[in-house]
């Protein structure tokens, strides 16, 4: 009798954005559509999970976290200037564990932090091919035809088509486009494909500028509201944009939103290519991003804050086996990436990691409703858990949203409301076990 053919590894493709906001909920948030056609083919064929949370809302940290499988408390990376593998060995990343299995793994782009490949020590632990480098997209050459239209990164487009093919995007899609014609290995792969966009300054081909007319953006109603918040929270998230000049927000506004249908432009290639491979069946897609981003809302345009717009991230994975479409609204973390690819590589979790492998969920199970999932910066801690968004800063001050009622944060419900006591106590738990404690003036401490 023949022996039954052993089933093949799954391949891993980990794809991320840079700076991308829930792109879900902001489809037509401003009064205009949102144009992502290939994530929203994708999403046509995957597990999109609208309630994913990243650890740190800023690239350096948040990458370090989820590459590694631990929050920040535990990694000490809580800014951009700590660099990752000076306070973490490469072989503790969880990709480690795949290229020690017999996995091949290709690098493709920023996935950890950084533009520039990383270095030659460093990479050839994480890594088994070459380090690849392509052009950064933080100005265009003065030789390049382009013109500016104002807004936050200056609303800068290229005008001749012939130099669309410059952009840091195109060339990583170029890159894994001739990595799958050129794979003939008999081992399973782990490729990653980092792109830039919508990264500041929002620099884009003209065309996709040229998607969105200005006028069309308009304020969302809720805005029409008072954000009442701490002291605390108005001190120490700097507002950094005037939003009232309504053409300067709208200009702004646009130019984020061409550079986030740049960067799915490039992701359809990067689809295509693989869908037209020889393994389209056998090849796990997880897409997701370092952090979201505001958009102008309480004269907040960027990062890092602990609240919902900058905490909140797309994360999507597509299964071949599962190739429906599935929305996942309970709360997740990018902690649970690396026991996710973990689990589809076939190998073991290590007890340690605090993330969840999600395959389960992508094969139906319903995820844990009452979860609680938190966010860390250099000002304090933040969860979210039910309806609910709890954030303690250093100084001891606390603050609980409605995100179901009140998804901007306008109305802190205070220390009265009947899910305060709950909430309070989710947060210091989850701190606890994150491995971050409060000494006796609540400033944050490494446990």
């Amino acid at each position: 009798m023949e022996e039954p053919m052993p089933k093949r590894k799954k391949n891993v493709v980990l794809i991320s954005l840079d700076d991308a906001f829930s792109f879900w909920r902001y489809k037509d948030l401003f009064g205009i559509q949102l144009q992502t056609p290939n994530l929203d083919r994708i999403c046509a064929r995957s597990t999109a999970f609208h309630a994913a949370y990243c650890q740190s809302p800023l690239c350096g940290p948040s990458r370090a976290s989820f590459m590694s499988g631990k929050p920040p408390p535990q990694t000490g990376v809580y800014g951009n200037r700590t660099k990752a593998f000076e306070v973490m060995e490469p072989s503790s990343m969880w990709q480690c564990r795949l290229k020690d299995d017999g996995y091949y793994c290709s690098s493709g782009g920023k996935v950890h932090h950084g533009f520039k490949p990383l270095p030659k020590d460093i990479h050839d632990i994480l890594y088994s091919d070459e380090p690849k480098r392509f052009p950064i997209d933080l100005k265009l050459r003065k030789s390049i035809a382009q013109s500016s239209n104002g807004g936050n990164g200056g609303g800068i487009s290229n005008i001749d088509p012939e130099d669309d093919s410059r952009y840091y995007d195109a060339h990583s899609s170029k890159s894994f486009v001739d990595f799958l014609e050129s794979y003939d290995r008999e081992e399973p792969f782990y490729r990653e494909v980092g792109f830039f966009s919508p990264h500041s300054p929002f620099i884009t081909p003209t065309r996709f500028k040229q998607m969105y007319n200005i006028t069309d953006f308009h304020y969302p109603e809720a805005w029409k509201n008072e954000f009442h918040r701490s002291p605390t929270a108005d001190k120490v998230v700097r507002k950094n944009f005037k939003t009232g000049h309504r053409r300067n927000w709208r200009k702004s506004v646009r130019n984020y939103f061409s550079a986030f249908s740049h960067g799915d432009y490039h992701l359809g290639t990067v689809w295509d290519a693989l869908m037209a491979s020889p393994h389209a069946d056998n090849t796990v897609v997880i897409i997701l991003t370092d952090h979201g981003h505001h958009l102008g809302e309480n004269g907040r345009f960027g990062k890092s804050t602990l609240y919902e717009q900058s905490a909140l991230v797309p994360l999507i994975i597509y299964d071949p086996d599962h190739a429906q479409p599935r929305t996942v609204r309970e709360p997740v973390a990018l902690l649970d990436v690396g026991p996710t690819v973990l689990e589809y590589a076939g190998l073991p979790i290590r007890p340690d990691f605090l993330g969840r492998s999600l395959r389960s969920v992508v094969y139906g199970e319903t995820a844990n409703p009452d979860r609680a999932v938190g966010t860390f910066n250099t000002h304090g801690a933040s969860i979210r858990k039910g309806k609910f968004r709890f954030v303690r800063y250093n100084d001891g001050t606390k603050e609980l949203y409605n995100i179901a009622d009140d998804w901007w944060q306008q109305k802190n419900l205070g220390s009265e409301h009947p899910e305060f006591a709950a909430l309070e106590q989710a947060h210091a738990e989850l701190c606890s076990t994150h491995g971050l404690g409060f000494d006796q003036d609540g400033n944050g401490t490494r446990l």
